[in-house]
């Protein structure tokens, strides 16, 4: 991953400033990296010390948005959070996911542009390249939940897995970020949850599934 954006250079700012307004707007194939330059006020010879090439821009974009948005969770969610249910934590996740989006419009706008890359040549390497699914805490959740007997039986784990995250990735545009209202946001989440519980959350009369010996 491009460490570039990690370690603050003369332009570095207005550089990321640019560079998520320009693909946020003309998406990946379009974006310009001389107009992001002229709207940095950068010179290509500094551009290029720092990043190979406009994918390198790109993905070091990715890698920063990544990380601003877990260091973020890691700060606003409380221990008590972790006491609650399983889809209790979701909701918190992805309220707290949405407040930052709210908080940082320009990341939200290139998020979102860059999910309509799906199938797109860049959008297939940048899945190889980064872990879109979360960290390893909330896979663990995952996990013991469903071996505990509180997601259905009938589906296997790694769907499971794979199924939230996707709901995650996609929960500003699930609840209408963009356009909506704070209490159509509010109500669309409400939403949202009850469909992931009505589709994963187990009968409560299942039994815990025991773990297989390897």
């Amino acid at each position: 991953m491009t460490k570039a954006f990690e370690t603050s250079f003369e332009h570095s700012e207005a550089l990321l400033k640019a560079a998520l307004a320009e693909f946020a707007e003309h998406g990946y194939e379009q974006a310009s990296i001389n107009r992001i330059l002229a709207k940095a006020g950068m010179s290509k010879g500094q551009f290029y010390y720092h990043f190979k090439n406009k994918e390198g821009l790109y993905f070091a974009l990715i890698g920063l948005l990544i990380e601003r948005k877990r260091a973020h969770l890691k700060e606003t969610m409380q221990p008590r959070d972790f006491q609650q249910d399983l889809f209790s934590i979701f909701a918190r996740q992805i309220r707290l996911g949405l407040d930052f989006a709210q908080r940082h419009p320009e990341i939200s706008r290139f998020a979102e542009r860059f999910a309509h890359e799906q199938g797109s040549p860049i959008y297939t390497k940048a899945l190889k390249r980064f872990n879109f699914a979360g960290d390893a805490a909330m896979g663990d959740l995952i996990e013991r939940a469903y071996h505990a007997g509180e997601l259905r039986n009938d589906l296997p784990l790694p769907f499971v897995k794979r199924l939230i995250a996707f709901l995650f990735t996609h929960a500003a545009e699930v609840c209408g970020l963009a356009n909506a209202s704070a209490d159509e946001i509010e109500h669309n989440l409400n939403h949202l949850m009850t469909f992931i519980r009505s589709g994963a959350a187990a009968d409560k009369a299942a039994k815990p599934r025991q773990r297989r010996q390897s």
